[in-house]
């Protein structure tokens, strides 16, 4: 089992990745599609011409398919959608060994100051790309994703001449033929709802939920999916639709739906904004069935932390008495289905003896990490070794 440390420094300064401001799920204004209609799911194709920059490592493109009334992706900046405006965006990401994106920023966009970027950040979780390897196989690497936004083409509304009942009088009258196809521009319905970003989970599948899902015709293999969920004043998510399944046509996208009734938003969320149409973006990443799960947490996303005061008044008085001003402590703690640290236990410290990593134990105790990682897996079982560097103030 693989084991993980994480660092952190207190006493006038507390210096652990505990997640705050936008990493606390705040939302982002996006659209969506009518209920009932999936958003266009992205594809990885060839660069597209025209874009000037470094080569990408890879392409997506947002399609806008105008052949049925609300078939729209949800991201797209509104302005622009109704200007049917192209856009180009390009964003540096973090991609796992899995071809997950667990973080990205943008780059460059092309027009600027439209929206472009912001909408291509809201796809991160769709992205299902090669990863990179060396010579020992896949690996983790920052790489250059180039954003396609194609606009729908206007809706043309057939009208069929003048004898057409009904209609003569918006084409000025019977002395003024309608014309065979008459252009109302863009007609496609829309409504507009709140993208959160980055929740923050109060409950979320496990491995065993996992396993248990796992689809009988996937023959074994690891799969991806996303689906695009409603969320409710509870914190829990409904009317979920599947917007990405890789590889397709092999249950992995009706399995992810069927877990979507274990995932819990932290309830302040919804109460934050209480007049918005909130909705969120899962994805689930299935590994291989018949394989031990990895239970190692590469990438945690700290939700609680402890108070710096905290740290002071834990801080070790056998080493205060000695003089010791500073000391570095390791807690060793299995992660709990909701992300909470449990069954910490002391590990060696520096300086050793003096009851610094004891110190740790107990503050540990407060800290949590959201319980669904960026790579789209559970944190269950998962040991960590926490390390925490304690100060004393100075006068």
């Amino acid at each position: 089992m693989r084991r993980v440390m994480f660092a952190a420094a207190s006493g006038a300064v507390f210096g652990v990745a505990l997640a705050a401001g936008a990493a606390l799920g705040d939302p982002q204004p996006s659209q969506a599609a009518p209920s009932g209609q999936a958003t266009a799911p992205v594809v990885v194709h060839p660069l597209p011409k025209g874009w000037k920059g470094p080569p990408p490592d890879a392409t997506v493109d947002v399609p806008m398919d105008d052949s049925a009334i609300g078939e729209f992706a949800s991201v797209w900046p509104r302005a622009a959608y109704e200007a049917r405006i192209h856009g180009l965006v390009m964003l540096v990401c973090d991609v796992d060994k899995h071809g997950l994106a667990e973080h990205c920023d943008v780059g460059a966009e092309d027009p600027q100051g439209r929206g472009f970027g912001e909408a291509a950040l809201q796809l991160r979780p769709t992205f299902k790309l090669t990863p990179a390897h060396d010579a020992n196989g896949p690996i983790d690497a920052r790489m250059r994703i180039a954003i396609e936004f194609t606009p729908p083409d206007p809706q043309l509304m057939e009208f069929g001449g003048p004898e057409s009942s009904g209609n003569v009088a918006d084409c000025g009258g019977a002395s003024k033929p309608c014309a065979d196809f008459f252009m109302r521009g863009n007609t496609l319905n829309r409504r507009n709802i709140t993208m959160v970003n980055n929740p923050v989970w109060v409950a979320a599948p496990t491995f065993d939920d996992l396993a248990q899902a796992y689809p009988q015709k996937a023959g074994g293999m690891e799969g991806y999916a996303v689906v695009h969920c409603e969320l409710m004043r509870s914190g829990a998510l409904t009317a979920c639709q599947i917007t990405k399944e890789a590889p397709e046509s092999h249950g992995f996208g009706p399995a992810a739906v069927s877990l979507a009734r274990k995932f819990k938003v932290d309830p302040t969320t919804p109460a934050a904004r209480p007049r918005d149409d909130l909705w969120v973006d899962v994805a689930v990443r299935f590994p291989p069935s018949g394989q031990a799960p990895d239970r190692s947490v590469e990438s945690p996303r700290w939700v609680a932390g402890f108070d710096p005061d905290e740290a002071l008044a834990v801080y070790p008085p056998e080493a205060a008495a000695k003089g010791v001003a500073s000391g570095r402590g390791v807690a060793r703690c299995v992660v709990a289905a909701n992300g909470a640290l449990t069954g910490c236990t002391p590990e060696p410290a520096d300086p050793d003896g003096l009851g610094f990593s004891e110190a740790v134990v107990k503050l540990a105790a407060s800290m949590r990490m959201n319980p669904w990682t960026p790579d789209a897996s559970p944190v269950d079982g998962a040991v960590v070794d926490v390390a925490i560097r304690l100060n004393l103030k100075t006068p």
